[in-house]
Protein backbone atom coordinates (compact mmCIF):
# COMPACT_ATOMS: atom_id res chain seq x y z
CA UNK A 1 0.00 0.00 0.00
CA UNK A 2 1.37 3.47 -0.84
CA UNK A 3 2.50 5.40 2.24
CA UNK A 4 1.14 8.91 1.77
CA UNK A 5 -1.18 9.70 4.71
CA UNK A 6 -2.25 13.05 3.28
CA UNK A 7 -3.35 11.54 -0.03
CA UNK A 8 -4.95 8.59 1.75
CA UNK A 9 -7.09 10.95 3.85
CA UNK A 10 -7.94 12.99 0.75
CA UNK A 11 -9.21 9.82 -0.93
CA UNK A 12 -11.21 8.77 2.12
CA UNK A 13 -12.71 12.23 2.59
CA UNK A 14 -13.87 12.03 -1.03
CA UNK A 15 -15.32 8.60 -0.25
CA UNK A 16 -17.26 10.10 2.67
CA UNK A 17 -18.66 12.78 0.35
CA UNK A 18 -19.84 10.06 -2.04
CA UNK A 19 -21.30 8.14 0.89
CA UNK A 20 -23.36 11.19 1.83
CA UNK A 21 -24.45 12.02 -1.73
CA UNK A 22 -24.98 8.57 -3.27
CA UNK A 23 -24.95 6.07 -0.41
CA UNK A 24 -22.76 3.00 -0.14
CA UNK A 25 -23.98 1.83 -3.55
CA UNK A 26 -22.21 4.77 -5.20
CA UNK A 27 -18.89 4.08 -3.50
CA UNK A 28 -16.59 2.72 -6.22
CA UNK A 29 -12.89 3.15 -6.87
CA UNK A 30 -13.55 5.06 -10.07
CA UNK A 31 -16.01 7.45 -8.43
CA UNK A 32 -13.59 8.13 -5.58
CA UNK A 33 -10.75 8.84 -8.02
CA UNK A 34 -12.95 11.37 -9.79
CA UNK A 35 -14.22 13.03 -6.62
CA UNK A 36 -10.74 13.21 -5.06
CA UNK A 37 -9.20 14.57 -8.26
CA UNK A 38 -6.51 11.90 -8.39
CA UNK A 39 -5.31 9.85 -11.39
CA UNK A 40 -7.40 6.83 -12.36
CA UNK A 41 -6.37 3.77 -10.39
CA UNK A 42 -5.07 5.70 -7.38
CA UNK A 43 -7.82 4.57 -5.02
CA UNK A 44 -7.36 0.92 -5.99
CA UNK A 45 -3.63 1.27 -5.23
CA UNK A 46 -4.56 2.14 -1.65
CA UNK A 47 -7.57 -0.15 -1.27
CA UNK A 48 -7.49 -3.19 -3.52
CA UNK A 49 -11.08 -4.30 -3.04
CA UNK A 50 -14.37 -2.49 -2.60
CA UNK A 51 -14.72 -4.09 0.81
CA UNK A 52 -11.35 -2.64 1.83
CA UNK A 53 -12.49 0.78 0.59
CA UNK A 54 -15.73 0.63 2.59
CA UNK A 55 -13.92 -0.48 5.75
CA UNK A 56 -11.29 2.25 5.37
CA UNK A 57 -14.02 4.84 4.83
CA UNK A 58 -15.72 3.69 8.03
CA UNK A 59 -12.38 3.94 9.81
CA UNK A 60 -11.95 7.50 8.57
CA UNK A 61 -15.42 8.40 9.88
CA UNK A 62 -14.38 6.96 13.26
CA UNK A 63 -11.16 9.02 13.20
CA UNK A 64 -13.09 12.20 12.42
CA UNK A 65 -15.58 11.44 15.19
CA UNK A 66 -12.74 11.09 17.70
CA UNK A 67 -11.20 14.32 16.42
CA UNK A 68 -14.53 15.98 17.23
CA UNK A 69 -14.29 14.51 20.75
CA UNK A 70 -10.83 16.06 21.05
CA UNK A 71 -12.14 19.47 20.03
CA UNK A 72 -14.89 19.18 22.63
CA UNK A 73 -12.36 18.31 25.33
CA UNK A 74 -10.28 21.36 24.45
CA UNK A 75 -13.07 23.85 23.87
CA UNK A 76 -15.95 23.02 26.20
CA UNK A 77 -16.37 25.31 29.17
CA UNK A 78 -18.96 25.03 31.89
CA UNK A 79 -22.52 25.13 30.60
CA UNK A 80 -25.89 25.99 32.04
CA UNK A 81 -29.00 23.86 31.57
CA UNK A 82 -30.12 26.25 28.83
CA UNK A 83 -26.84 26.14 26.91
CA UNK A 84 -26.75 22.34 27.28
CA UNK A 85 -30.22 21.99 25.78
CA UNK A 86 -29.39 24.52 23.06
CA UNK A 87 -26.22 22.67 22.05
CA UNK A 88 -27.98 19.31 21.90
CA UNK A 89 -30.81 20.87 19.92
CA UNK A 90 -28.34 22.15 17.32
CA UNK A 91 -26.76 18.70 17.11
CA UNK A 92 -30.02 17.13 15.93
CA UNK A 93 -31.58 20.02 13.99
CA UNK A 94 -28.68 21.92 12.38
CA UNK A 95 -28.02 19.26 9.76
CA UNK A 96 -27.19 21.30 6.68
CA UNK A 97 -23.42 21.60 7.08
CA UNK A 98 -20.50 19.55 8.39
CA UNK A 99 -22.52 18.19 11.31
CA UNK A 100 -25.27 16.93 9.00
CA UNK A 101 -22.84 15.24 6.63
CA UNK A 102 -21.00 13.59 9.51
CA UNK A 103 -24.31 12.28 10.83
CA UNK A 104 -25.44 11.10 7.39
CA UNK A 105 -22.18 9.23 6.79
CA UNK A 106 -22.58 7.48 10.15
CA UNK A 107 -26.13 6.42 9.39
CA UNK A 108 -25.22 5.15 5.91
CA UNK A 109 -22.53 2.98 7.47
CA UNK A 110 -24.83 1.77 10.26
CA UNK A 111 -27.36 0.66 7.65
CA UNK A 112 -24.63 -1.11 5.68
CA UNK A 113 -23.47 -2.82 8.86
CA UNK A 114 -26.76 -4.74 8.93
CA UNK A 115 -25.60 -6.54 5.76
CA UNK A 116 -21.86 -6.49 6.45
CA UNK A 117 -21.15 -7.79 9.96
CA UNK A 118 -17.42 -7.27 9.39
CA UNK A 119 -18.07 -3.52 9.67
CA UNK A 120 -19.54 -3.76 13.15
CA UNK A 121 -16.30 -3.41 15.17
CA UNK A 122 -15.60 -0.11 13.38
CA UNK A 123 -19.21 0.99 13.84
CA UNK A 124 -18.91 0.28 17.56
CA UNK A 125 -15.89 2.59 17.60
CA UNK A 126 -17.92 5.31 15.87
CA UNK A 127 -20.71 4.91 18.41
CA UNK A 128 -18.22 4.94 21.30
CA UNK A 129 -16.99 8.33 20.12
CA UNK A 130 -20.57 9.62 19.91
CA UNK A 131 -21.25 8.40 23.45
CA UNK A 132 -18.05 10.06 24.68
CA UNK A 133 -19.17 13.33 23.07
CA UNK A 134 -22.50 13.14 24.88
CA UNK A 135 -20.76 12.39 28.20
CA UNK A 136 -18.43 15.38 27.84
CA UNK A 137 -21.31 17.72 27.06
CA UNK A 138 -23.38 16.49 30.02
CA UNK A 139 -20.44 16.69 32.41
CA UNK A 140 -19.69 20.25 31.31
CA UNK A 141 -23.15 21.16 32.62
CA UNK A 142 -22.32 19.73 36.03
CA UNK A 143 -24.21 16.48 35.53
CA UNK A 144 -22.83 13.09 36.55
CA UNK A 145 -24.68 10.60 34.34
CA UNK A 146 -24.11 6.87 34.54
CA UNK A 147 -22.66 5.04 31.55
CA UNK A 148 -26.10 3.54 30.91
CA UNK A 149 -27.76 6.96 30.94
CA UNK A 150 -25.23 8.40 28.49
CA UNK A 151 -25.75 5.43 26.17
CA UNK A 152 -29.53 5.82 26.31
CA UNK A 153 -29.36 9.54 25.60
CA UNK A 154 -26.89 9.05 22.74
CA UNK A 155 -29.24 6.55 21.10
CA UNK A 156 -32.22 8.87 21.51
CA UNK A 157 -30.24 11.72 19.95
CA UNK A 158 -29.19 9.40 17.11
CA UNK A 159 -32.82 8.53 16.45
CA UNK A 160 -33.90 12.15 16.49
CA UNK A 161 -31.11 13.20 14.13
CA UNK A 162 -31.97 10.30 11.80
CA UNK A 163 -35.62 11.34 11.75
CA UNK A 164 -34.71 14.95 11.02
CA UNK A 165 -32.44 13.88 8.16
CA UNK A 166 -34.96 11.54 6.55
CA UNK A 167 -38.39 13.09 7.18
CA UNK A 168 -39.32 16.18 5.20
CA UNK A 169 -42.71 16.47 6.88
CA UNK A 170 -43.78 15.56 10.38
CA UNK A 171 -40.38 15.81 12.03
CA UNK A 172 -40.60 14.92 15.73
CA UNK A 173 -40.54 18.00 17.94
CA UNK A 174 -40.49 20.31 14.92
CA UNK A 175 -42.56 22.96 16.67
CA UNK A 176 -40.45 22.97 19.83
CA UNK A 177 -37.17 21.05 19.35
CA UNK A 178 -35.57 22.59 22.44
CA UNK A 179 -38.56 21.50 24.52
CA UNK A 180 -38.25 17.96 23.19
CA UNK A 181 -34.55 17.85 24.11
CA UNK A 182 -35.36 19.21 27.56
CA UNK A 183 -37.95 16.47 28.11
CA UNK A 184 -35.48 13.83 26.92
CA UNK A 185 -32.88 15.07 29.39
CA UNK A 186 -35.37 15.00 32.26
CA UNK A 187 -36.62 11.53 31.32
CA UNK A 188 -33.21 9.91 30.95
CA UNK A 189 -31.28 11.72 33.68
CA UNK A 190 -34.13 12.30 36.10
CA UNK A 191 -35.89 15.54 36.87
CA UNK A 192 -34.00 15.96 40.16
CA UNK A 193 -30.58 15.99 38.47
CA UNK A 194 -31.75 18.44 35.83
CA UNK A 195 -33.40 20.62 38.46
CA UNK A 196 -30.10 20.76 40.34
CA UNK A 197 -28.39 22.13 37.22
CA UNK A 198 -31.20 24.65 36.81
CA UNK A 199 -30.68 25.68 40.42
CA UNK A 200 -27.02 26.35 39.72
CA UNK A 201 -28.10 28.50 36.77
CA UNK A 202 -30.28 30.61 39.07
CA UNK A 203 -27.43 31.11 41.55
CA UNK A 204 -25.12 32.11 38.71
CA UNK A 205 -27.66 34.65 37.51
Amino acid sequence: MPSNPERRNRILDAAIDILCDDGVGGLTHRQVDTRAGVPAGTTSNYFRTRQALIEATAGRVADLQWQYVGRLQEGLGSMTRETLAAMMTRMVTDLGGENGRRQLARFELFNEGVRRPELRPILCEIQSAAIKSAALILESAGLAPTEEQVGELARLLNGLAYSNLTFVEGRPGAQDPAGLIDRMLSTVLGSDACAAVAGKDDKTD
